[in-house]
């Protein structure tokens, strides 16, 4: 069992490496997959001391996002510049740290820097773009006001503060992430490690704080709501999913073993900007999108049947489009991968229902 100053310790060596390894030399596509490989079993031997592998998959999720995002870029992806080819490299091991410790109170410093490392890209001859500084107020503002909530709830001083602090706690944190109405273009490196961090440290905070598990099943509806009504047939698949992730997320952990949080952020990890959009048979279990989204219906179904209406009633609109395009455009290294990972899942699920796991 690792414990958990070696696997700190050992993240902070390999973020070193990259950085040495990746901004001397440039970075071939063997480099560059090798360290993200490293980064997956690193993962994998760090989380293996969780009791279940819901807790395990969304330890890897990190680790995985950058995996696709390294074997899955297109060509003009890999010959950027190179800090924005060093960029996911970063942001993933600060996102592997941040659930490593599942503290509320450090999430501020990881997201910072994480923050910090996509401005010095947005830097431009003339200061920051417009981008920029869309960056600059939202992740800001955001980790302001996820800050005050946190302090309000650490003082504890009543309950109608508590659901007020939580409010502001999980709005800030989605506004520094990006969620919704992400800023500028979608294509950006390491768009989802922001989110694959907060939601298993806020996921876990709202054992201690269960005021914050309403607001995070509110704010998922606003995701979804938002995503479905603002996509046209044309926005990144991306959002619409960490939707879902939020709505998983505010289910209580003894709900199928933490599974359908687990399955949401792993398709957030596997969607890619330059993946395209997922084919109408990929909606449908066992692959890992319709499984996600079977798994966060059934613990809806049991504890807000009106919330679980709502989040199925937005599966219409997307299932509608894909059926309408007539193909999906999605790779087959992508599909092989959500099919994989989605078996995967409806195993672990399986072990739970027949006994192995507390639903």
């Amino acid at each position: 069992m690792m414990m958990l100053p070696l696997y700190a310790s050992l993240l902070g060596g390999w973020m070193v490496l990259v950085l040495t390894a990746l901004l001397v030399t440039g970075g071939t596509l063997a480099l560059r997959g090798l360290l993200a490989v490293l980064l997956l079993i690193l993962c994998g031997a760090g989380s293996a001391h969780f009791p279940d592998m819901a807790r395990i998959m969304t330890g890897c999720g990190p680790a995985l996002a950058l995996c696709v995002w390294v074997f899955m870029q297109r060509p003009a992806q890999a010959t950027a510049p190179r800090g924005a080819g060093v960029l996911p490299f970063f942001l993933s091991g600060i996102a592997a740290l941040a659930i490593a410790f599942g503290r509320c109170d450090l999430l501020g410093v990881f997201l910072g820097c994480g923050l910090v490392a996509r401005l010095g890209l947005a830097i431009g001859p003339r200061g920051l773009d417009r981008d920029g500084w869309q960056v600059l107020r939202m992740g800001l503002g955001g980790l302001l006001v996820a800050q005050g909530g946190l302090f309000v709830l650490q003082a504890g001083w009543g309950h109608m503060q508590d659901q007020a602090a939580a409010i502001l706690l999980v709005g800030g944190l989605l506004l520094a992430c990006g969620v919704p109405g992400r800023p500028g273009p979608v294509v950006a490196p390491g768009w989802n490690m922001e989110i694959l961090a907060v939601l298993p440290v806020v996921a876990r905070a709202a054992d201690v704080w269960p005021v914050l598990l309403p607001v995070l099943t509110f704010m998922g509806c606003v995701c979804l709501s938002w995503a479905v009504l603002s996509r046209l047939g044309r926005s990144f698949p991306g959002d619409y999913w960490t939707g879902w992730a939020v709505l998983a997320a505010g289910l209580p952990d003894g709900v199928m073993g933490g599974l359908p949080l687990a399955a949401c952020l792993l398709v957030m990890a596997c969607v890619t900007p330059s993946g395209g959009r997922l084919s109408g048979s990929m909606l449908w279990p066992p692959s890992l999108p319709g499984m996600a989204a079977v798994l966060v219906l059934v613990g809806e179904m049991g504890e807000m049947p009106p919330v679980a209406l709502l989040a199925g009633a937005s599966l219409w609109p997307v299932m509608a489009e894909r059926t309408g395009a007539g193909h999906g455009v999605a790779s087959w290294a992508q599909a092989a991968l959500l099919m994989a990972i989605g078996c995967m899942v409806l195993a672990s699920a399986a072990y739970y229902q027949m006994g192995g796991g507390s639903w």
